[in-house]
């Protein structure tokens, strides 16, 4: 088959290999049919990642065909079925995967960064997988594409969970990107509250705005707190208690979340921040006696659970979710490169590799 391998920073090769040495009875093979490309592929594919070691099939939001059936002690999953693909193994030993979990396993692995993913033509998933409920079938009304988008949005509605029992008034999304819009319709669902979206990309405003954002803010200045805070605060009902989303990887985002926190506010971390020095980390300072007298909180939030992949599949097939408007760009798999630099570049929204062969 054809793989997209990665072999170092800017190195990415389409090499014929043979699955057939890495087959075995504790795992099923797939045919992927999309793969979308997510920002972390785009960060790898540039300046490698601390969990990925070359070489490596990266892609880990998939949407692949059984070859072959599972068949597992309480249900079986046939030939030919779609299915999308939970990206998370598991050691299942530790306490957060005896919890259910996984995505806060202690020893996990992930498709697409310690396993081969889905930028090839066919895919072995670890059965163990599937024990879980870790492959996902698609039903008939989501095409490929979207299917390929469950686990992304699995992990914008984990990032939602964090804040389900809070009290606020308003939100703040810091990204424009797939993932920003993505928690901007779980909001509107989910919530009757104010949202603004703040980025750097106009045409992805403009989309925010026709999904129901009141307000957008156009990033031209990262400097300019107090401007965006005044904004913000006029068109927010003053000071009351906000939920700022950090969406994007940039390392002056939780900056600007901290700046625009208001007295209880709560910030959700959800993107991994880009690292820009020497020692490869990021640090940041944040005064204690404001976290302390405001009662600001700060949340983390990390991949999904095989649950918020169910229930992802189930709003994209009710339409309580559509993920068409985020499907703008496709590419087959020896044009990946191409696909990692229209992502870079921040044209249109997702790209997405398709396999029809």
């Amino acid at each position: 088959m054809d793989a997209a391998i990665f072999y170092g920073p800017n190195d990415i090769q389409i090499k014929d290999i043979d699955l057939r040495e890495k087959k075995s009875n504790d795992n099923c093979l797939l045919k992927v049919l999309s793969c979308s490309v997510c920002s972390y592929d785009v960060r790898t594919f540039r300046n490698g990642h601390f969990k990925v070691t070359p070489p490596m099939i990266l892609g880990h939001e998939i949407c692949a065909e059984m070859v072959e059936e599972y068949q597992g002690k309480n249900f079986s999953i046939k030939p030919k079925t779609r299915v999308s693909v939970y990206p998370i193994l598991p050691c299942f030993t530790c306490w957060y995967c005896n919890n259910k979990n996984y995505n806060l396993c202690i020893n996990l692995k992930e498709l697409g960064s310690t396993i081969d993913g889905g930028f090839a033509e066919y895919l072995l998933i670890p059965k163990m997988i599937f024990d879980i409920g870790g492959a996902v079938p698609v039903l008939d009304n989501i095409s490929n594409e979207e299917a390929a988008l469950i686990e992304p949005l699995a992990c914008c509605l984990n990032s939602i969970n964090q804040i389900k029992n809070l009290d606020f008034d308003s939100v703040i999304i810091l990204g424009d990107g797939p993932i920003g819009i993505m928690q901007l319709m779980l909001l509107k669902r989910f919530f009757k509250v104010n949202i603004t979206m703040m980025g750097k990309i106009k045409h992805r405003l403009d989309l925010a705005k026709k999904l129901g954002a009141e307000m957008t803010i156009l990033i031209d200045n990262e400097n300019n707190f107090e401007k965006y805070r005044e904004s913000i605060k006029n068109a927010n009902n003053g000071f009351s208690p906000n939920i700022i989303f950090v969406s994007n990887n940039n390392p002056n985002s939780l900056n600007l979340a901290l700046k625009m926190a208001n007295k209880n506010g709560k910030i959700v971390l959800f993107s991994g921040i880009k690292n820009e020095n020497t020692k490869n980390k990021n640090t940041f300072t944040i005064d204690p006696n404001f976290i302390h007298y405001n009662q600001i909180s700060i949340f983390g939030s990390f991949s999904s659970t095989p649950n918020n992949m169910i229930e992802a599949m189930n709003l994209v097939s009710s339409k309580e979710i559509d993920m068409k408007n985020l499907v703008t760009h496709t590419f087959s798999l020896t044009e990946l490169k191409e696909a990692l630099i229209t992502a870079e570049s921040f044209k249109g929204f997702k790209s997405i590799i398709n396999n029809f062969s």
